[in-house]
């Protein structure tokens, strides 16, 4: 599982607003208890074997990837902007890349927006020049045939929970530090879409549950009903944690009490990270002197959270952030030391990497295989010739190979 690096919204904030957090009752608030290692299960992952390349599809010289999605050492997906852009798969680790855009997608770049559920179904969202709509393909047979049909959305966070259901979270507009959304889901594979939320205040069907003010960046469903909506607010010991239990139709803000003194700050959480029941809130503090990412974690599908940033070793440097399982994770912002846990986010070990990417970092994922072995994978940002690359690793990110150069 990853953290995604480009936002789906353009995160504008131009000014204070303040506003009134709303708390309602029937969702536990988060709390500060220990957390030992022995309380993590370890999973048992089955790989899959080499993917013989299909048929049909041609491969392409090596392209200028923007975004990656993998979900074993093998088999992979990717968005390039070679010429008007590409949807691109690869079944041998990233070192081929097959062409599997539709013929009549058009517009493939950084505002392309892939949800793979696994090698064969995939849905691709391109918005249209307005951004408040878009189209969205579909295939069910990785990437031979696609279905495409046009959506209310354009810019929009989108997630597919099984082959039929699905959420998407799309942006109505921001200013002035507020940031207008609407929550569609589907229950049809995404041939139709039905909305139900939004805080415009343009719109007489608005509500106020999740509030018009604050940033919106990241959106996560643990099932149909339960999900959860991360933001900013320029206001100091104000995280921005919605969750809903009815499928995204009202909202209420969690409380993430904070160790003492700890509320004069200022925080950016990201969407949550789940493997089962296990979630990790990525909260990024903004302390007097520097920057330091740590993370809450819940053991109960996010019904509580425990953390504490003040003990040893639960804080690293922001940058990209890849979970391989339960367990184990890297954190790195593309500099000669990446970070490992073993334990879950709750203690970190710097590692040094043979591969600096400083500056140049794009995307980080990690991915489990055989003999309880993890690969990776960094993307460098697209240079000023359109041009980047991509590496690979299978010793926890201390070395790594150049696989599309």
């Amino acid at each position: 599982m990853r953290i995604r690096i480009f936002p789906i919204f353009l995160l504008l904030i131009l000014g204070l607003q303040a506003c009134i957090p709303v708390q309602t009752p029937g969702i536990p608030t988060g709390t500060l208890n220990s957390v030992t290692p022995a309380s993590i299960p370890t999973q048992t992952v089955v790989i899959p074997t080499f993917t013989v390349p299909p048929p049909d599809l041609p491969a392409v010289s090596p392209p200028d990837l923007i975004h990656i999605k993998f979900l074993d050492p093998y088999n992979g997906w990717g968005i390039s902007v070679d010429g008007s852009g590409q949807l691109l798969r690869t079944v041998d680790g990233g070192i081929t890349w097959l062409n599997t855009t539709p013929p009549d997608m058009t517009g493939i770049g950084y505002s392309t927006v892939l949800d793979v559920l696994n090698n064969n179904t995939v849905w691709v969202l391109v918005p249209n020049e307005d951004f408040f709509t878009g189209v969205l393909f579909h295939t069910i047979d990785g990437g031979l045939n696609w279905t495409s049909g046009d959506v209310p959305f354009g810019g929009a966070s989108l997630q597919f929970l099984d082959s039929t259901t699905g959420r998407a979270m799309a942006g109505r507009g921001v200013g002035l530090g507020s940031n207008a959304v609407e929550m569609f889901q589907t229950s049809d594979g995404g041939a139709t879409w039905h909305s139900v939320f939004n805080d415009d205040p343009s719109r007489s069907d608005s509500t106020d549950s999740l509030p018009f003010s604050g940033i919106k960046n990241g959106m996560i469903f643990l099932d149909a009903g339960t999900g959860w909506v991360t933001g900013t607010r320029p206001m100091a010991g104000d995280i921005y944690l919605f969750a809903t239990r009815d499928g995204g139709a009202t909202w209420v803000q969690l409380t993430i009490p904070l160790p003492a003194g700890y509320d004069s700050y200022q925080y950016y959480p990201q969407a949550p990270i789940f493997i089962k029941n296990d979630g990790f809130l990525p909260l990024m503090i903004y302390l007097q002197d520097t920057t330091e990412l740590t993370f809450f974690i819940s053991h109960d599908g996010g019904n509580t959270w425990n953390g504490n940033p003040l003990v040893a070793g639960r804080m690293i440097p922001p940058g990209q952030v890849s979970f391989g399982d339960a367990r184990r994770a890297w954190g790195w912002d593309g500099g000669s030391r990446i970070y490992f846990t073993t334990d879950g986010s709750q203690t970190w070990t710097a590692l040094t990497s043979s591969l600096d990417l400083s500056g140049r970092l794009a995307q980080m994922e990690f991915v489990p295989g055989p003999s309880d072995q993890f690969t990776g994978w960094a993307l460098s940002s697209v240079d000023e010739s359109g041009h980047s690359q991509l590496f690979r690793t299978t010793d926890n990110g201390t070395t790594w190979t150049l696989v599309v150069p």
